[in-house]
């Protein structure tokens, strides 16, 4: 029987070799091999520890243990039992994921209210200044609809680099008080954004859909589903490899903001990436960056009420599958030491 005993633990008992079990006090070894009716050495006892002829031996309580069955508490199982003990958690993931959600202002006046409100003074604000003062808007139809999108979902996009940093430093307490998968905080941090993310949503279709009321996406405007989906699922990955990074070199939050800032001016949050079509080689560094064409993509279906094609879709939903396999893989491959961080 596997007994879930770290070598720390074997504090009572000293392996001699393969086959015997002896105590800390010298009593007699035992032999595995029950068919030899001779021990293979004299018992050796203190006198004041022999016990009568009411107590039992002190080799009764010995605990035969197979050497090959000891491990490590906080050793790293193997990708399957892992997948497999996260599912068995998935109660407490969604519990606790909606334990933490729609927390934001909740100490304040406002309450709740400043889930819309931040990003409505988000857009009035970079409003004004690319479109008033910098002139962006030249050549836009709808230009607040477009910065609508562009800002509310950019921000859901980067909510992915930014709410890994520290996650794992600021769950210590957590990690060290219960066993359980490391991934479980990450997911439930995931979803956790994904009922938050919600509500901005439902703003950013209605904000960019106002501004043009002659057009009207039709049913397309159901593709904002999966396209929300998809985006999360992105997200996700994003955060496992930030947690793991800022887990153990606390120094990558610094290079991941300055990340996340240059995308926001590489990702088209304000602007068409056709304006750089005189410059091919940067047109098309901005349209290979997954952020762009998310945010293509939701124009795409809330302004033109367009499908996507084909190859679109199929690029959103490899980038999206692809990071989420590979940060869960580079995140479990750490798993024993998330214990150590301090």
């Amino acid at each position: 029987m596997r007994l879930p005993i770290s070598w720390n633990q074997c504090v009572n008992f000293s392996i001699l070799d393969s086959t015997t079990l002896t105590s800390r006090e010298g009593t007699q070894p035992v032999n595995r091999n029950t068919s030899d009716p001779q021990p293979t050495s004299r018992p050796i006892r203190h006198k004041e520890n022999t016990p009568s002829n009411n107590e039992e031996p002190a080799s009764a309580n010995l605990i035969l243990i197979e050497p090959s069955e000891v491990f490590s508490l906080h050793s790293r199982p193997r990708l399957i039992s892992y997948l497999k003990a996260v599912w068995s958690r998935r109660h407490f993931i969604l519990l606790y994921a909606r334990s933490q959600s729609l927390r934001s202002g909740h100490d304040t006046y406002l309450g709740h209210a400043w889930i819309l409100l931040t990003p409505v003074l988000q857009i009035a604000v970079y409003g004004i200044v690319f479109g008033l003062i910098l002139h962006v808007s030249r050549g836009m139809d709808n230009f607040i609809g477009f910065l609508t999108i562009g800002v509310i979902f950019f921000g859901m996009l980067s909510k992915g680099l930014t709410q890994g940093n520290n996650l794992i430093r600021s769950s210590r307490n957590l990690i060290g008080a219960f066993s359980f998968p490391r991934a479980s905080l990450v997911l439930s941090t995931s979803i956790k954004q994904f009922i938050d993310d919600i509500a901005p949503a439902l703003v950013a279709i209605v904000g960019a859909l106002a501004f043009q009321p002659s057009s009207f996406p039709g049913l397309a405007l159901l593709l904002t589903i999966p396209l929300f989906l998809l985006l999360h699922v992105l997200s996700c990955g994003l955060t496992f490899i930030v947690s793991r990074l800022t887990a153990f070199v606390p120094d990558f939050k610094g290079f991941i903001s300055t990340f996340q800032r240059g995308l926001f001016f590489f990702s088209g949050v304000f602007y068409d990436v056709d304006r750089f079509a005189d410059v091919p080689i940067l047109r098309e560094l901005m349209l290979a960056n997954p952020f762009y064409q998310y945010l293509k993509a939701f124009r795409s279906v809330i302004l033109d009420g367009q499908n996507l094609s084909a190859g679109h879709w199929g690029y959103l939903i490899l980038w999206s599958f692809l990071l989420l396999a590979g940060g869960f893989a580079f995140f479990w491959q750490a798993e024993e030491r998330y214990a150590q961080v301090k």
